[in-house]
C-alpha cells in the first residue's frame, strides 16, 4: 500500500459522490484527480484536528473503487445531431448533478459512464424521447473520477491504512444526546430530569412535599 491519502469532507458531498479537499486546499471537489494528496503522517495530523464530517481516506482504496461520472452542467440538456458514436442519458434524473446513462444491452441505467452503451446513428434515432442523446465525444471530454460514499469502509480504508482515530472523536461517537432537561428543585435543591425543557414539573423526591408533581389527583 502506498503512503497516499485523500482528505474527504462529507459536508461537501454531491449526491453519493464524496467531496475531497482540492490541491493547494483550494476548496472542495468530487473530482478525485483534483484532490489534495498527503502522506500518512500528514493525514494523521489532519485527522487529529478533524471535524466530525472530515476524514482522511486511503488514496489507493479510493482509486480502486473510482467511477467515471458526468456532471449535467457540462453537457447539452437536449439531444444533439447524431454522429457515428452517441450516448444517451435519462431526462430529468440526477444523482446530485450526475446523469444516468443508458446501458441498452442490460436495459438499465447507471451514473457510471463506463457502462454507457455507445449507439450508432441508426440506433440513436430509435431511442425513446425520455433519453437525451449526445455525441460520445462531448461526454468523454468532461467525465471525471468519483468515489461513492456508500462504498466507504472505515475499518479498511482508514484504520486498516494506518490511521488512528483521535480520542475526542471516539468520545463524541460514544456520547448520546439526553432527551431530558436538567432542573434543580426550588424547594430542596435536588436535581430532577424531565422531558419538558421550559417549565419545572415538580420534584421526584418523596421527601419534598412542596414541589411534588401534580398529576391532577
Amino acid at each position: 500500500m502506498k503512503d497516499r491519502f485523500y482528505l474527504a469532507c462529507f459536508r461537501n458531498n454531491v449526491g453519493t459522490s464524496v467531496g475531497f479537499q482540492r490541491q493547494g486546499f483550494a476548496g472542495y471537489h468530487t473530482d478525485i484527480d483534483q484532490a489534495h494528496v498527503c502522506t500518512l503522517e500528514e493525514a494523521q495530523s489532519h485527522y487529529n484536528h478533524a471535524r466530525e464530517y472530515d476524514l482522511p481516506i486511503s488514496a489507493d482504496h479510493v482509486d480502486a473503487l473510482a467511477v467515471w461520472k458526468v456532471d449535467c452542467q457540462y453537457i447539452p440538456i437536449e439531444s444533439q445531431p447524431f454522429t457515428e458514436a452517441n450516448v444517451a442519458y435519462v431526462r430529468g434524473a440526477w444523482d446530485g448533478n450526475d446523469v444516468y446513462w443508458l446501458n441498452h444491452k442490460k436495459c438499465t441505467t447507471s451514473t457510471d459512464f463506463s457502462k454507457a452503451t455507445i449507439f450508432d446513428q441508426d440506433i440513436a434515432e430509435q431511442l425513446d424521447s425520455k433519453y437525451i442523446v449526445i455525441p460520445f465525444s462531448l461526454a468523454e471530454k468532461v467525465k471525471r473520477r468519483t468515489f461513492n460514499f456508500k462504498k466507504l469502509n472505515r475499518r479498511v480504508m482508514v484504520q486498516g491504512a494506518g490511521l488512528v482515530m483521535p480520542e475526542y472523536l471516539k468520545k463524541a461517537r460514544r456520547r448520546k444526546t439526553n432527551p431530558k432537561s436538567r432542573f434543580n428543585c426550588p424547594g430542596c435543591g435536588k436535581i430532577t430530569w424531565q422531558y419538558n425543557p421550559y417549565d419545572f414539573e415538580g420534584c421526584l423526591d418523596v421527601s419534598c412535599s412542596e414541589w411534588r408533581p401534580n398529576y391532577g389527583e
